[in-house]
């Protein structure tokens, strides 16, 4: 069973109601910030993998409008809303656990909240493709809900649809990073938001290949 496609399905249904709960989100803006201060100047290539509605590409575009932006997901709608989002970046449908079929290097990788809905095996094989599409220097961003490999399972929206939700560790997060041939630069541990299923703690990680 791919966990992943069921997720992916999911949030093509329920795209439009996923932008009214968390477009406007500002809780993560700070790190999102952090982020374009990492990228190089000028025009700077940067990949929003498993991009949602545009929320975080619309906050990177209004900080950084030079940027050469990418934005890919799995859901369709959620490209649609993303491309009405952010008419100056570019997005595309594509599973974020096939990179390499992007065949593009890039100054800036942000994931936010896409590990969630990665096994631990295609969360660290999405961590060193990463790494690999990275100019050397470059900024890898990523953002999960930390908990147990056992916590993980089948968890229900608001709707009565399930989605698979995948929880990593910390060391976990940290051992991939470090065994894929990253330095860590930045670890944030926020509380997750009020609109969030369960109350759970987000990580918050910036490396640099």
């Amino acid at each position: 069973m791919d966990h992943s496609t069921i997720s992916a399905s999911v949030f093509h249904k329920l795209a439009d109601r996923y932008r009214e709960k968390y477009m406007d989100l500002t809780m993560y803006d700070d790190s999102y910030r952090e982020f374009c201060q990492l990228l190089p100047q000028g025009r700077a290539r940067v990949l929003d993998a498993a991009c949602g509605p545009g929320n975080v590409s619309r906050y990177l575009m209004a900080q950084r409008p030079d940027l050469d932006l990418l934005g890919i997901d799995l859901a369709p709608r959620m490209v649609e809303l993303a491309r009405e989002a952010v008419p100056s970046a570019q997005f595309a449908v594509q599973d974020c656990r096939h990179l390499v079929e992007l065949q593009r290097r890039f100054d800036g990788i942000i994931c936010a909240f896409g590990l969630p809905y990665l096994s631990g095996e295609e969360a660290r094989a999405f961590i060193r493709v990463a790494g690999q599409a990275l100019d050397p220097g470059r900024v890898l961003y990523l953002s999960t809900m930390l908990g147990q490999d056992e916590d993980s399972g089948f968890e229900s929206c608001s709707t009565g649809d399930q989605v698979y939700i995948n929880y990593h560790s910390e060391d976990q997060v940290f051992d991939w990073l470090r065994r894929c041939g990253f330095t860590l630069l930045k670890e944030i541990r926020i509380p997750s938001p009020s609109a969030a299923p369960k109350p759970t703690t987000d990580l918050i990680v910036m490396a640099k290949k």
